[in-house]
């Protein structure tokens, strides 16, 4: 686009020259023309005694106009300004110098129409003439047989036909040149297209990618772009440490915190059987709660650190039977949900609903999920595990729903940064486990979604996994 806009503007520019430079080339044959007229003109002079006479008979004049767009006209003058012969109501020039007297006759008022008698070669000149734009020669012609020993020649015509040439001349360069321009840019267009077709190769690569593959890529391409394709090796080898340095990082304090928080939980467990008052066992009661929360954190921690996608593109995806491993997830919880009186649901597909995935993985994902509907509803609510399969779309979805508090729009987003908690809540967690099944649904190609509940209350999530699958029944 950016070529074609000085391209136009050197379209345009040279087609306003090429119309004045049409002009100027008409101007040049017609006036050879209308000069050969005005000696056709001079031809037909007769002299008899001391008179002047034209004999220029129609089929004559016919021939001197030349073409039916413009108008002829003549005049034959005498040295003393008066029109022997010819149409009388063309201008005269200026400055005809009377042979005799030596007066100027004022008639035409042009300074560029001036005619010596001395002079002998045709002046050109463009006048006005009843509305129109003449173009007139003038010509002095010695007449020795006559009285007068010479005479002025006018001819003229209009310049329709000059204005008609130079304007086919400007459309045929203005033509010439949008032909060249349309080429060239198709040119430029296929020419910038294969020139650019290597980054498109590049970006299909990149795009085809795994989340967190890191591995450099293919510098096999034409040598405009290797430095580019460098760059962004070096970046990603970069990224890549910074990563594996953060992921190391977050493993190993999470390590080395487990076997002191284990000892600590020893000795305060031992401490409340050897300590009998009162209220020494409450404080030891919230210092043993206190640690169990530390212990969830840092095993969060650690299942956070397996779950990036750094980490999580290392294990290799297999075929894993979705509603199996929910089934057994869900059963696990059953007990938990008892003590709370809520009331568990699990639907499974009629058959088996298969995803590629990492079976650690879904566990912590469901496991996750079922947990946080547990703790956020209350005694009598009810809880669903949906697993169901998508033929149209080819998917398979896995539904969580309570009937808890639920989880207002504009935070939807926000519980799933790391150590979020919703303003207002009073229920024990680490802000970690919506983290973490947004980690473990992008290493599986997953997307997770936050609803409201089927039955307006509650909070509906829904991870949608690749896959195939057939209705959903109840068991």
């Amino acid at each position: 686009m950016w070529l074609l806009v000085p391209l136009l503007t050197l379209a345009l520019v040279s087609t306003v020259a090429s119309y004045f430079l049409g002009l100027a080339l008409a101007r040049g044959i017609y006036d050879k023309q209308l000069s050969n007229s005005a000696d056709s003109v001079i031809a037909r002079i007769k002299t008899n005694g001391d008179k002047l006479t034209v004999d220029l008979p129609p089929a004559a004049l016919a021939i001197l106009k030349h073409n039916y767009q413009d108008d002829f006209y003549f005049q034959v003058i005498s040295p003393d300004g008066k029109v022997i012969s010819g149409d009388k109501l063309l201008p005269v020039p200026s400055n005809l110098i009377d042979n005799a007297s030596g007066a100027a006759i004022p008639t035409e008022a042009s300074p560029q129409a001036i005619v010596s008698k001395d002079e002998d070669e045709p002046i050109f000149r463009t006048i006005e003439f009843k509305g129109r734009e003449l173009r007139v020669v003038t010509q002095k012609v010695p007449t020795p047989d006559s009285i007068f020993g010479h005479v002025f020649i006018q001819a003229a015509e209009t310049r329709n036909t000059r204005k008609e040439l130079a304007n086919q001349i400007s459309i045929s360069i203005f033509l010439a040149q949008m032909a060249i321009i349309i080429c060239g840019a198709a040119a430029v267009w296929i020419g910038v297209g294969r020139g650019l077709r290597p980054l498109a190769k590049v970006e299909m690569a990149v795009q085809a990618r795994a989340a967190g593959d890191l591995s450099p890529l293919n510098a096999d391409e034409p040598v405009e772009i290797i430095s580019l394709i460098t760059a962004l090796n070096r970046l990603f080898k970069q990224l890549e440490n910074d990563l594996e340095l953060q992921k190391r990082f977050t493993s190993n304090a999470a390590h080395q915190l487990r076997t002191p928080l284990a000892v600590v939980t020893t000795y305060c467990d031992l401490a409340r059987k050897m300590v009998k008052e009162p209220d020494v066992q409450d404080v030891l009661a919230e210092l043993e709660a206190a640690i169990n929360r530390m212990s969830r954190l840092v095993n969060r921690l650690l299942v956070l650190a397996r779950s990036e996608p750094g980490a999580a593109i290392e294990r290799p995806l297999v075929q894993i039977e979705l509603s199996a491993v929910a089934s057994e997830v869900t059963a696990a919880h059953v007990p938990e949900a008892i003590r709370k009186k809520i009331e568990f649901e699990f639907l499974a597909p009629s058959e088996p609903a298969v995803v590629y995935g990492d079976r650690n993985g879904l566990e912590e994902l469901i496991s996750n999920l079922v947990e946080n509907s547990i703790l956020y509803s209350d005694p009598g609510g009810k809880i669903k595990v949906i697993v169901q399969t998508v033929h149209d779309a080819n998917k398979t979805l896995l539904t969580v729903e309570d009937s808890g508090c639920g989880i207002p729009e504009h935070e939807r987003e926000k519980v799933f940064e790391r150590f979020y908690r919703g303003a207002g809540t009073d229920k024990p967690g680490t802000g970690l486990g919506l983290a973490i099944v947004r980690e473990v649904a992008i290493a599986h190609g997953a997307v997770v979604q936050i609803k409201s509940g089927s039955s307006g209350r509650g909070t509906a999530i829904v991870v949608s996994f690749p896959g195939n699958g057939h209705e959903s029944r109840k068991s």
